[in-house]
C-alpha cells in the first residue's frame, strides 16, 4: 500500500481537499494530512478517513518558530516513511519540500495554488520569490493549479517547463457538481434565510471568501456602495471569515457591519444555501492561485464578476458566463454591477452559461489527474 502525506499551512485551507483524501483512500493509499490540529481538521480528518499529522506553523514568517515547524515535518516523515509527500500553500510548500528532502521521500510534489509575491514589494517580495525558488527546486513536479499561475512562475523564474504540469483546465480539487447545483438546496431553507435576512425583494450581490485585502472586499463595498446609492433595493452579503492580519484598514469591517444593506455572515459550511440568495456573484481579487467561488457560482447559475488577473481570468469566460475588469478599479466594478441589475437577459444568458462551463471542472477529472502524476514512474 502506498503511502501518501498531504500538507497544507493553514486550517481554512482544509476545504481546497474536500473529497481528494477520501478519493485517494479509496484508491488503496494510506494517506495522512500534515496540518495544524484544530477541530475543524480533526472533523475534516474523519470525514475523509485519513490519519492527521499536527504541527505547529505559522502562515507568516517567523524565522525560530519556522525552524520549529520543519522539526515537527521531519519527525512525522521518518515515521511515516512516505512514499509521496504533496505539499501545498506556501509556507508548508517550503517546509514540507524540505523536510521531505532530508528524509529522502522519492517522490515529492508541490501543488502551486498562486504566488503570495504579487501584492508585496520591497524585501518581504524577494524573500517569499526565493521561498517558491527553493520550494520548486526541491519538488521533483510543479502541480500548477491554473494557465496563469504556471505562466506566472515561469516568467519569473520559479519553475522550469519540464518540471511544472497542469491538470486539465485547472484547479486543485475540482468541483462537486451535485453540491453546488441549484435544483438540489431545499427551497424552504432559502426562504426562511430571506425572509431573516430581509431579503425577500431585493436585488443580492454576493461575495464568498475570506475578508482579506487581496480578495478586494474594500473595492467590493465602494461599488457597492454607489451601486446601492441609485438603486436602494441593492443588497450585499459577504459570506467569510475576516482575517485581520491582511486587513489594513480595520475600519471596512465596521462600516460593513453597520451598514443596513450589507450582511456579514461570517464562515459558512453551506456554501451553496448562501449562493441561492444572490443574483450575481462578484469576486474582485487582486489574484488567486485559481478562482475556485467563480466555479462554485458558475454550477449555481450565478453570472460573476471578477477580475483579469492571474487565477481569476482562468475560472471565468469572458463574456460567456461572466465579465472581467482590471483589478483595483472601484468604478468599473460599479458599472459592471450595474449593468448586471439593469439587463437582465444578460445575467440570465451568462447565468444558465455557467452551468455549462462548471462541468470542464468536476472533481474526479482532477483526481485522476493527479493520480497519473502520483503513479507516474
Amino acid at each position: 500500500m502506498r503511502k501518501l502525506v498531504v500538507g497544507i499551512t493553514a486550517p481554512l485551507s482544509i476545504i481546497l481537499l474536500e473529497g481528494q483524501l477520501r478519493f485517494f483512500v479509496h484508491q488503496g493509499y494510506d494517506v495522512y494530512l500534515i496540518a495544524p490540529e484544530t477541530d475543524e481538521v480533526l472533523v475534516f480528518c474523519k470525514n475523509e478517513k485519513c490519519k492527521l499529522l499536527p504541527v505547529k506553523i505559522n502562515r507568516e514568517i517567523s524565522v525560530i518558530k519556522d525552524i520549529q515547524a520543519l522539526f515537527q515535518i521531519i519527525q512525522h516523515l521518518l515515521k511515516v516513511q512516505p512514499d509521496i509527500v504533496n505539499v501545498g500553500t506556501p509556507k508548508m510548500g517550503l517546509l514540507g519540500t524540505i523536510g521531505a528532502f532530508v528524509t529522502g521521500v522519492k517522490k515529492r510534489i508541490y501543488t502551486c495554488r498562486g504566488f503570495r509575491y504579487e501584492h508585496e514589494s520591497g524585501i518581504k517580495k524577494k524573500i517569499l520569490v526565493l521561498m517558491e525558488k527553493i520550494t520548486a527546486s526541491l519538488a521533483h513536479v510543479v502541480v500548477c493549479i491554473s494557465p496563469s499561475v504556471k505562466k506566472r512562475g515561469l516568467e519569473d523564474n520559479i519553475f522550469k517547463e519540464e518540471k511544472s504540469v497542469m491538470i486539465g483546465k485547472g484547479s486543485s480539487n475540482g468541483l462537486d457538481l451535485s453540491k453546488f447545483c441549484k435544483s438540489s438546496i431545499d427551497l424552504q431553507r432559502v426562504e426562511k434565510l430571506s425572509v431573516e435576512l430581509g431579503i425577500m425583494s431585493r436585488f443580492v450581490y454576493g461575495f464568498v471568501g475570506r475578508i482579506v485585502d487581496r480578495k478586494g472586499v474594500k473595492e467590493l463595498y465602494e461599488a457597492f456602495c454607489q451601486v446601492n446609492a441609485k438603486y436602494p433595493d441593492t443588497f450585499l452579503i459577504v459570506v467569510g471569515k475576516a482575517n485581520l492580519e491582511q486587513v489594513r484598514d480595520y475600519s471596512l469591517i465596521e462600516q460593513m457591519e453597520k451598514n443596513t444593506n450589507v450582511h456579514l455572515a461570517g464562515f459558512q459550511t453551506d456554501v451553496p444555501l448562501y449562493m441561492s440568495l444572490f443574483d450575481v456573484f462578484v469576486l474582485p481579487a487582486w489574484w488567486e492561485g485559481f478562482g475556485n467561488t467563480l466555479i462554485q457560482a458558475a454550477a449555481m447559475g450565478l453570472p460573476v464578476i471578477s477580475t483579469n488577473v492571474t487565477g481569476c481570468k482562468d475560472a471565468v469566460k469572458d463574456g460567456f458566463n461572466g465579465l472581467l475588469i482590471e483589478s483595483k478599479r472601484v468604478d468599473e466594478l460599479q458599472e459592471k454591477m450595474k449593468l448586471f441589475y439593469e439587463d437582465n437577459e444578460l445575467r440570465n444568458r451568462l447565468g444558465r452559461n455557467g452551468i455549462q462551463w462548471a462541468k470542464e471542472f468536476n472533481s474526479e477529472k482532477i483526481w485522476f489527474g493527479i493520480k497519473e502524476i502520483y503513479e507516474k514512474s
